[in-house]
């Protein structure tokens, strides 16, 4: 039986030497906060729909307000509220997952009478789920396309990979980033996959995604992405819409331990790994900075 994605991390973390040199109180606190990361979540009360990963023991969208109004709230509104001049949108949608994002997006592109091109990555493809919003007609549509669809107005394609292949050069307008939660998915929310996305965006482009990951800032704004803040919606925390500039950020001034970037240098390390490196990282700047008995 496979491990799950919680043993294999906790197995690649304590393995790893570095553990062993930090102080046991900061073992034991690292351990800790860990494992509380992948607890399984609690889907007593669910009002919409949606889907479960058993992987990565998470759901699809928000299960407090659902995905119609997370995509609206922090991806198709961010998005629109600057694009709205364009009569040609090109977006890439990297962790696609049940599509919405992607559908409502068109959809209200379409109303003006506008197009849009679309690339949608995930490794997976799931059932299709009514939602009982006009962007169903759209998604049935790729469905039954064999995710390939395109009319006058939407080209839409899907790669069904590992996002981290993926390479374009300043072609598209909009990023929408809606992979599994970066500590559970670190390889879509690294450094250097960033980097391979802030090259595929063109200058001024859009990147936006629902986390507000102190880590994910820390790269976007290190790779010359201007950040703002989304209001967050129901018991979600404000997230990330990041604007692609040619400023510089300098973050190792920053002095809070977990503001610096997952790494993934040759964009092929596991998820544990990935993940298990960071903590390390951050428990070793808490060693050196703050003393163990105030965490």
């Amino acid at each position: 039986m496979e491990k799950s994605l919680k043993e294999k991390v906790l197995t690649t973390l304590k393995n790893d030497r570095r553990f062993k040199h930090l102080p046991d109180k900061l073992q034991d606190i690292l351990i800790k906060e860990v494992s509380n990361i992948y607890k399984p979540m609690n889907s007593d009360s669910i009002e919409h729909p949606n889907l479960y990963d058993d992987y990565y023991q998470e759901f699809y969208h928000s299960i407090t307000i659902g995905p119609l109004e997370e995509a609206y709230n922090k991806f198709v509104n961010p998005s629109l509220e600057l694009l709205k001049e364009k009569s040609v949108l090109n977006v890439l949608d990297i962790g696609a997952g049940m599509f919405v994002n992607s559908s409502v997006l068109a959809e209200e592109f379409l109303k003006q009478n506008k197009k849009i091109n679309i690339v949608s990555v995930d490794k997976k493809i799931p059932p299709f789920v009514k939602l009982n919003h006009p962007s169903d007609r759209i998604r049935y549509l790729f469905y039954k396309s064999g995710f390939s669809f395109r009319d006058k107005h939407i080209n839409w394609r899907l790669f069904v990979m590992d996002a981290r292949k993926i390479r374009f050069e300043n072609y598209f307008d909009l990023i929408l980033h809606d992979g599994f939660s970066p500590y559970k998915n670190p390889s879509l929310w690294s450094l250097d996959f960033l980097y391979v996305l802030s090259k595929s965006l063109r200058q001024g482009g859009i990147w936006v995604s629902y986390t507000s990951n102190k880590s994910v800032e820390c790269s976007l704004r290190f790779l010359g992405f201007k950040i703002d803040f989304i209001k967050g919606v129901g018991r979600k925390r404000p997230s990330i819409r990041a604007i692609k500039s040619a400023e510089f950020f300098n973050i190792f001034g920053a002095k809070d331990p977990y503001f610096i970037p997952m790494r993934d240098k040759d964009l092929n390390h596991s998820e544990e790994s990935i993940i298990s490196d960071y903590f390390l990282r951050v428990y070793f700047l808490k060693a050196k900075y703050h003393s163990p008995s105030k965490d």
